[in-house]
């Protein structure tokens, strides 16, 4: 019986090792993808966006240099979505855009940056139209019932959501919402994405 317990765990620690390979790979696929998009010329022999963007879900990359956050967007924020980076929440603007643009991301993973952000910091959002600038203006900690964090405000917004407190061990209770501003509706540069 002793045996047949060491193999169950034992296979069992295989399986999770391989899942977690699994996810490695997978989402250093998605970041390599992100690190494609708004660059003005690849190098030879590096993988173009273009196809594997769209096949990844891919659509852009957030960055906040004063915290070393670089993730991809993806263009969804289901599970799968979350896993790969950042999500686009369907139904809010698109970078750059009219409207507020909705991310969410996991506050175990990318997003766990996000609790040393403080007004006034850079957030960058790149897609394949080039670099769009915005700054941060407010943080706060709501229920996750309080949707009205995406409505539209008076000028092009961004909004990052994740679950708060950030050291909670399982489903978290709130959410913890950074409110930032578009500084420009020119992006910087317009990438070439072949």
């Amino acid at each position: 019986m002793l045996a047949y317990a060491e193999r169950l765990l034992w296979t069992a620690g295989a399986l999770c090792l391989g899942y977690c390979l699994v996810v490695g790979v997978q989402v250093r696929g998605s970041q390599k993808t992100a690190e494609g998009i708004g660059r003005p010329q690849l190098a030879a022999g590096e993988v173009t966006c273009g196809d594997v963007c769209a096949a990844s879900g891919v659509i852009g990359r957030i960055e906040i240099p004063a915290l070393a956050l670089s993730a991809p967007i993806t263009s969804d924020y289901d599970v799968n979505s979350l896993r790969m980076g950042v999500g686009h929440i369907p139904g809010t603007a698109v970078p750059g855009g009219l409207g507020t643009v909705g991310l969410a991301g996991h506050r175990d993973s990318f997003f766990r940056p996000l609790r040393r952000i403080a007004p006034k910091m850079e957030i960058r959002l790149v897609d394949k139209s080039g670099t769009y600038h915005y700054m941060v203006d407010s943080t706060e900690i709501v229920s996750p019932d309080r949707v009205e964090v995406l409505d539209i405000v008076a000028r092009p917004a961004l909004t990052l959501i994740t679950c708060f407190p950030f050291d909670y061990v399982g489903a978290a209770p709130r959410r913890f919402i950074v409110h930032a501003h578009l500084l420009s509706a020119s992006p910087d540069g317009v990438s070439a994405i072949h």
